[in-house]
């Protein structure tokens, strides 16, 4: 497809300055309402404000658009921005293919493959998430990274992790592709029991970072904190999740966010049954999405998909001149070369009598 004819301006109106931060693999650290905060290879951070759609960063002082971004990153040649829209298309795709849930694998692992857990600092890691929509602030705070040995590669993969079990010696892990059991199965839990306290079902690890990352964003966390959460973790959770809600009845509301698939109507009725009919399904909050998760990740914008169909257009539209077959040969008209006056006229031979009628 040619990009090099975009101009800086079409530029900006087709790239927000925030996926082109997420297409050369930045990693963004926090978020507060518009303004999401990144982190450069030299140690600086680069802040862009989404709903002005423009970056800034600090010593020296430096602001713009999403086209000079490109500029600065050496991903403009010649004034063309064919690489910008390169590395662009590739994120556009990526995210065009995750899905709204991820699946569990039918293994576990042993605990003792788990190595090197600690805060979550890979950057490949890092790239992952802010793919997603979270921030590293958010993530570290609920989550490890650790080291597993892959079966397949023999190379060893880092992946995040949360906690499972009153002991937390278990855990769930992600890799980007699916979640993975570390040791025994069961339900993570996040918070502190209080009385009077709302409890937050969910179905798996992302949904829930999908939450707690939108609460951070919009600056309502405190409140959020205070209530008590419980993971399921899949299918192997839920009768463990279903006996604990039974037992502690002294929960004030137990809500559900649960996904909009067959094992999330299962385990929603389940969860209502043990608690006798008064569990609540807040998945109004994602409303023509699947998951909570799918409803919060980034899309791709409109002003894309539009710019991308009219690119589409221009490729298919055939000119006239070059779909003429050569190979035919052009019908002469017949043409009389002396009109009568007042009009055309049709002459006919007569074959019999060898006149012409008029």
């Amino acid at each position: 497809m040619e990009n090099t004819k975009i101009s800086a301006m079409e530029f900006d109106s087709i790239v927000p300055v925030d996926d082109l931060c997420m297409a050369i693999g930045l990693v963004c650290n926090s978020q507060r309402r518009a303004l999401r905060h990144y982190a450069l290879t030299d140690g600086r951070e680069l802040t862009v404000n989404t709903a002005r759609n423009e970056w800034a960063m600090k010593n020296p002082d430096e602001f713009g658009s999403a086209s000079s971004l490109a500029l600065k990153l050496g991903l403009v040649e010649n004034g063309a921005f064919s690489k910008a829209m390169e590395v662009v298309d590739s994120l556009y795709t990526e995210r065009e293919k995750i899905p709204a849930t991820f699946g569990y694998t039918a293994f576990s692992r042993p605990t003792w493959d788990f190595t090197d857990t600690c805060h979550p600092k890979d950057r490949e890691l890092g790239r992952l998430i802010t793919r997603y929509g979270l921030s590293m602030d958010n993530v570290k705070f609920h989550t490890l990274e650790g080291l597993l040995p892959n079966v397949k590669s023999q190379k060893p993969e880092r992946v995040l992790a949360m906690s499972v079990g009153e002991n937390r010696d278990s855990f769930m892990a992600f890799n980007g592709q699916m979640f993975r059991q570390i040791g025994d199965a069961g339900i993570s839990t996040m918070g502190q029991r209080r009385k009077d306290q709302i409890c937050m079902v969910y179905e798996n690890p992302l949904d829930f970072l999908t939450l707690m990352e939108s609460v951070i964003r919009n600056e309502v966390y405190p409140i959020m904190a205070r209530r008590y959460h419980i993971i399921l973790n899949g299918k192997r959770g839920l009768t463990e999740a279903c006996g604990y809600l039974k037992s502690n009845p002294d929960f004030l509301e137990v809500r559900c966010f649960m996904p909009k698939n067959k094992f999330g109507q299962t385990a929603f009725a389940a969860i209502n049954d043990a608690v006798k009919g008064t569990a609540i399904d807040r998945s109004d909050l994602f409303h023509g999405f699947d998951s909570l998760f799918e409803k919060y990740r980034p899309k791709v914008p409109e002003s894309y998909r539009k710019w991308k169909a009219s690119q589409v257009k221009k490729e298919n539209k055939v000119d006239v001149s070059e779909t003429v077959n050569v190979g035919q040969k052009e019908v002469k008209k017949n043409v009389d070369k002396h009109p009568l006056l007042g009009g055309e006229k049709s002459a006919v031979i007569d074959r019999k009598e060898g006149g012409m009628k008029l």
